[in-house]
C-alpha cells in the first residue's frame, strides 16, 4: 500500500512571456489554463496523498501553453503534462514536443472512439482525453414543438415561421463562418482531407470540392435564395435572433443555451436532422492531457494517467466542473439522464473530429472566403468550392 503523506500543491499564474520552473525528476508539472485548472489541482492533490509524489498545477492562458511548451520544454522548463484541444496535436507532434502515449486496450476501449481519433495524429495516440463537444439542433419550444427528423421537415418548419418582415426565421446557422453549417455540408459526403486506412489526413485529398461538399453548399444556398435565411448571419445575429424568440431552430453548441435563456426562451435539443436518409457530421471538439516529450517522468505521468485520470471517479469530478459530454464511457454513462446533455452526445457522436493539423489555419480563411461567395450568392457553389479547392491545392504544394 503506498504510504500517504501531506503535500503542498502549489498552484499559480503563468501570463505569457514568463517563464515556468524546471521539469524536476520524481515530480509532476502539469500547465492548465483557469477553467482546468482547479480540476487538475484536485486530481493531484489525491494523487500526492495516495503516492507521496509531489504534483504541481500552474495556470495559464491557453496561448501560452501552446507559445511556451514548444520553447521550454527542450530546455527542460517545460511541465510533464499539459492540458488542452486536440486541434493542437498536429503541430506539436511535428515540432516534437508531444510524445506518443500507450495506453492498455482494455482501458482505450472506455473511451468514445471518436475522441481517441481525435487525439491521434498520423496513427498513434497523443493525447488522453476527457471531453467532447460539437453542435445540434437547439430549438424554440414556443416555435417548434416537436423537433423535425428530416431535412424536408425542416424546410417545411422554417416556411410556417419564417416572417422576414418581423425578422423572425425558422432555421439559422452562423454564416459564412462555416463551422456550425459543417454538419449540412457533410452530411451528403462532405470533407476536408481524405484519410489513409491508419487513419493519417492526406494533404493532397482536399475535400473541398468534393460532390457532397457542393451539395451541402447547394442546400444552403437555396435556403438564401428562396428567402428562408439570411444570407449573412454574423454570431451577434445568431445570437440576437435566439435570444429575442426570433429564431426556430439554430446549429449551435452548448455555449449558446445560456444566451437563449437569458431572454426567456424555452429551448429543445435534438440531433440534426438527416438529409436525404444521411446523418450531418458535425465537428467534433476533444479536449484532454498531452505528455512532453522531453519529461523524465514517463513512468510517474503513465501511473497518474492510467490509476488517477482515467477513472470513472475522477472523469466524474472533471465532469462536475466542466459539464460537457464525457470522453469516459463509463463517466457518461452516469451522465447522460440530462436530456440537453444526451442530445448533444447523441449530434456528437455521428461527428467527425476537427482536423487537428496546423494546415487548418488557411483552410478556415479560404473556406470562409467561399462560403462568403456563395451566401451573397456572388458565385455558385460548385464554382466558389472549386476555386477554393484550388487555392489550397496551389497553398499546400508550394
Amino acid at each position: 500500500m503506498r504510504r500517504k503523506v501531506l503535500i503542498v500543491l502549489a498552484v499559480s499564474m503563468l501570463f505569457l512571456g514568463s517563464v515556468i520552473t524546471a521539469t524536476v525528476d520524481g515530480q509532476l508539472i502539469i500547465w492548465a489554463d483557469d477553467t482546468r485548472t482547479p480540476i487538475f489541482k484536485e486530481l493531484a492533490r489525491e494523487y500526492t496523498e495516495m503516492t507521496g509524489i509531489i504534483v504541481t498545477v500552474y495556470e495559464m492562458t491557453m496561448d501560452a501553453i501552446t507559445e511556451q511548451v514548444v520553447t521550454a520544454s527542450p530546455a527542460g522548463e517545460g511541465p510533464d503534462l499539459i492540458v488542452g484541444a486536440h486541434d493542437w496535436i498536429g503541430r506539436l507532434v511535428r515540432n516534437g514536443t508531444i510524445a506518443a502515449i500507450d495506453l492498455p486496450e482494455a482501458l482505450l476501449m472506455q473511451f468514445d472512439p471518436v475522441t481517441i481519433e481525435a487525439m491521434s495524429f498520423e496513427g498513434k495516440l497523443y493525447g488522453v482525453p476527457y471531453s467532447r463537444e460539437g453542435v445540434a439542433l437547439l430549438y424554440n419550444k414556443d416555435l417548434v414543438p416537436e423537433p423535425p427528423k428530416t431535412w424536408d421537415e425542416l424546410v417545411a418548419l422554417t416556411r410556417e415561421i419564417t416572417n422576414p418582415a418581423i425578422g423572425q426565421y425558422g432555421f439559422i446557422v452562423e454564416l459564412p463562418f462555416p463551422y456550425n453549417s459543417f454538419p449540412v455540408l457533410s452530411a451528403l459526403g462532405g470533407y476536408i482531407f481524405g484519410q489513409s486506412e491508419e487513419g493519417t489526413l492526406l494533404m493532397d485529398d482536399i475535400g473541398l470540392d468534393s460532390v457532397g461538399m457542393i451539395l451541402g453548399a447547394t442546400l444552403i444556398d437555396w435556403l438564401i435564395e428562396e428567402g428562408l435565411m439570411p444570407g449573412e448571419v454574423p454570431w451577434e445575429t445568431m445570437t440576437g435572433l435566439l435570444s429575442e424568440g426570433k429564431a426556430g431552430m439554430v446549429i449551435t453548441g452548448p455555449w449558446s443555451i445560456p444566451i437563449a435563456e437569458s431572454g426567456g426562451v424555452s429551448v429543445g435539443v435534438a440531433p440534426i436532422p438527416t438529409i436525404c436518409g444521411q446523418r450531418p457530421r458535425p465537428f467534433v471538439g476533444v479536449s484532454g492531457i498531452m505528455v512532453n516529450a522531453y519529461s523524465p517522468n514517463k513512468a510517474i505521468i503513465q501511473d497518474f494517467i492510467e490509476n488517477q485520470y482515467a477513472t470513472k471517479e475522477s472523469m466524474l469530478k472533471i465532469f462536475e466542473m466542466d459539464p460537457r459530454p464525457s470522453a469516459f464511457i463509463p463517466a457518461f454513462e452516469e451522465t447522460k439522464d440530462d436530456p440537453i446533455m444526451n442530445a448533444f452526445a447523441e449530434s456528437i457522436s455521428f461527428g467527425m473530429p476537427l482536423p487537428n493539423v496546423p494546415e487548418m489555419n488557411v483552410v478556415w480563411s479560404v473556406w470562409n472566403d467561399a462560403m462568403t461567395l456563395i451566401c451573397n450568392q456572388t458565385l455558385s457553389p460548385h464554382e466558389a468550392l472549386k476555386q477554393a479547392a484550388q487555392v489550397l491545392e496551389d497553398t499546400f504544394s508550394n
